[in-house]
């Protein structure tokens, strides 16, 4: 009787919910799960066909697993199915493209045509087979979106009467060839885009940016030149280089370094290795006299101290941002110290002090006369410096004591300072 009882409150549960909390509990789900919700009661069966945001990731091909192999007929068919009986306007797509998938290459394209009648305003495809396959260009015709990213393909020229996406804010694109050079037009015609990714492209060696309402930016991969022309809005960028390029184009690196400092107000800064000898190459930082007096976060990664010049244009970069609160430096350390680490150490400027620096963060030191020095001199210029966090990964617990010695042993101009070893969140 209990059990009859129970039954029965359940079953008006599901029967007498409000709309809203089938909604919320649908948006929950995975998309196969919410599928399964359709037996719970006859307004339950069809809820989850109005559901805006459709998820097609890993987890769900982990329901179409057979014996080890995924059964991708299926997986296409599914998609199919939930597309064609689907109502209302799909906000959020999202779909993971696994290795052999890759060999249908219809139907993606047919589910993106429905998607563009439908309203989209988010789409997110990932292909992870090691071929590239062309995006169709169905792609273009989703004139709402807000958010694209796209991983693992081909882009072709749009049709020549595409005029831009006019709500994009949102666009990563990764590990995508570039057929023709498009991107330049693309972004040109995306006024609204705020957040744009590009990692590890190719096809396209000269890079324009030209978006007023950018205000991230993320470039990490191979260009042989970068320009800036409108990025007013921009507040924060990092940039990588995947190889130095063949030629050192000093004059145009030092342009785009003028503009960065002159035509926005920065407020984080990320530099890789590559990117800092570069700089360090054609002193193109010391020879530049700019400031960076909006950041407050500043990231160099992956440093090679031990070669020439480059913890020079590190001081310099540092002195370029006089308001950082944030500091923080990986770094790969040579066995050898460069024969011109006096020279190096000679440039140290300790009447210069970062009178708003707090954190700092230095990631991979082994305790080498360069790495010790500058680590003397933040101290020397932090008046209000509270946390120096370091982390190691290849020392020997001696050396790591000897060098806590030492570190322990400098003078720090905070009073509040404190050394912490091996405690990186």
């Amino acid at each position: 009787m209990a059990c009859s009882k129970s039954s029965k409150k359940m079953g008006d549960f599901f029967e007498n919910a409000p709309d809203i909390v089938i909604g919320k509990i649908l948006e929950n789900l995975p998309i196969n799960l919410a599928a399964q919700t359709s037996v719970l009661s006859k307004r339950w069966r069809c809820a989850w066909l109005s559901l805006k945001s459709l998820i097609f990731d890993r987890d769900f091909w982990k329901e179409l697993r057979m014996n080890g192999s995924y059964d991708y007929q299926k997986f296409s068919l599914t998609i199919s199915n939930i597309l064609l009986h689907h109502r209302g306007s799909v906000h959020d797509f999202c779909l993971h493209i696994l290795h052999d998938a890759s060999r249908d290459r219809t139907n993606h394209s047919e589910w993106i045509s429905f998607l563009s009648k439908n309203g989209v305003r988010k789409i997110t495809i990932i292909s992870y087979w090691y071929k590239k396959m062309d995006i169709t260009s169905y792609i273009f015709w989703c004139r709402e979106l807000v958010s694209l990213e796209l991983k693992g393909f081909r882009l072709c020229p749009p049709p020549t009467d595409f005029s831009g996406f006019p709500n994009l804010k949102h666009l990563v694109l990764e590990n995508i060839h570039f057929k023709q050079n498009i991107f330049s037009n693309l972004i040109e015609n995306c006024r609204m885009l705020e957040t744009l990714i590009l990692v590890e492209w190719s096809g396209m060696d000269h890079i324009v940016i030209d978006a007023p309402s950018l205000q991230t930016l993320v470039l990490n991969g191979h260009f042989e030149s970068l320009a800036f022309r409108n990025i007013r809005s921009l507040r924060s960028i990092s940039m990588g280089l995947k190889i130095l390029p063949d030629k050192l184009v000093t004059a145009a690196t030092i342009d785009v370094v003028n503009l960065l400092a002159s035509s926005c107000q920065l407020q984080y800064i990320k530099f890789d290795g590559h990117l800092c000898k570069l700089f360090a190459a054609g002193g193109i930082i010391r020879s530049s006299s700019v400031s960076f007096n909006h950041v407050h976060e500043l990231c160099l990664i992956n440093l090679s101290l031990s070669e020439f010049g480059v913890l020079r244009d590190l001081l310099s970069l540092i002195e370029c941002c006089p308001n950082i609160k944030k500091l923080d430096i990986s770094v790969i350390s040579g066995e050898n110290e460069n024969e011109n680490v006096g020279q190096q150490i000679s440039d140290f400027n300790y009447n210069y002090k970062l009178d708003d620096l707090r954190e700092v963060k230095i990631k991979g030191i082994i305790g080498s006369i360069v790495e010790l020095k500058l680590v003397e001199y933040l101290l020397a210029i932090s008046p209000v410096l509270e946390n120096l966090f370091f982390k190691s990964d290849r020392i020997s617990i001696e050396s790591e004591l000897k060098m806590s010695r030492a570190l322990m042993g400098f003078p720090r101009a905070s009073t509040k300072a404190r050394l912490l070893f091996d405690l990186f969140l």
